[in-house]
Parts: C-alpha cells; sequence; structure tokens
C-alpha cells in the first residue's frame, strides 16, 4: 500500500509541477505581451487564449495538490465552534460527498474529451487547437482529485478511530 500511496503522490506532484509550469508560462508570456506592445508595438495575438487555457490547467492540475496539503477553504468559524469528534464525522461526510462529486465529474469529464477527440472537434481560436487538448486536463484532475478524497477518508477515519478509543 506504501507503494501505491507514493505514486499516487509522484503523481499527484507532477501535475502540480505542470500547473506551476502554466502558471510561470502565464506570467512570463503577459510580461513579455506587455513589453513587446509598449516596445515595439506588437502584441502578441494569441497571449489571450494561451493565457485562458493555462488558467484551465492550472485549476484542474494543482487542484489535487492542494486537497493532499488541506489546503482548501473551510469555515473555521463553524469546525471551532463544534466538538471534536462532530467535526470528525463532518471531514468524513466531506470526503465521502467531495469523492463522489469528483467520480461523477471525472465521467462526464471523460465522456467530452472522448466526443472532442473522435469528432475532431476544434476551439473556434486563430490557432485551432483540439478541444480534447483543453478538456483532458478535467477527468485528470478529478480523478486524482476522488483518490486524494478517499486517501482523507481513510486517514479522517483512523483519527476518529483513535478518539473513539481515548474516550
Amino acid at each position: 500500500m506504501k507503494t501505491i500511496n507514493r505514486v499516487i503522490d509522484i503523481c499527484i506532484e507532477a501535475l502540480s509541477a505542470i500547473a506551476a509550469l502554466s502558471l510561470a508560462f502565464l506570467l512570463i508570456g503577459i510580461c513579455y505581451s506587455t513589453f513587446s506592445r509598449v516596445a515595439f508595438n506588437k502584441p502578441l495575438s494569441n497571449l489571450v487564449e494561451y493565457s485562458t487555457y493555462s488558467l484551465l490547467y492550472v485549476t484542474f492540475l494543482g487542484a489535487p495538490q492542494i486537497l493532499k496539503n488541506k489546503g482548501h477553504i473551510n469555515l473555521d468559524i463553524v469546525t471551532n465552534a463544534l466538538p471534536s469528534k462532530v467535526n470528525n464525522i463532518l471531514s468524513l461526510c466531506i470526503d465521502v460527498v467531495g469523492a463522489i462529486i469528483c467520480a461523477c465529474i471525472f465521467y462526464f469529464g471523460l465522456l467530452v474529451v472522448t466526443d472532442n477527440y473522435n469528432f475532431s472537434i476544434k476551439v473556434m481560436d486563430s490557432m485551432g487547437t483540439p478541444m480534447w487538448l483543453l478538456t483532458i486536463v478535467i477527468p485528470v484532475g478529478m480523478f486524482f482529485l476522488v483518490i486524494q478524497f478517499i486517501r482523507n477518508f481513510f486517514n479522517d477515519y483512523d483519527e476518529f478511530k483513535k478518539y473513539k478509543k481515548v474516550v
């Protein structure tokens, strides 16, 4: 099981690195476009499209790492007011609901990607980008979010069992 968890961690870190590179590309591209517009009066016409695409990649490829680090938004005002046992049960419920929602998005996202690929659908942009290149990050990110929610569930369940033994 440790080997599987290590492989999953490596995959999540790789996705996070791709998201970071996309964000770096976005930053450098916007800076260069601004400079070329001012200095040479020649802005990059495709940069807006690339920026939009990179935001999609950053969002879906970075989310599993954030979930792994428990970096998503929490309602501390609510959870701090609740007893530990209720917080534990709430975490378990959130893990289950999150996994189910992400699994549904994964499934339908995969259907969309296969349709986009099979029918050679292209984005109506200046480059004629294949749509599947944009939508592939949705099922990939959701797949790893499902896995991470399941891992979080087992971690939270272990905490719940420890809490039950103490009380």
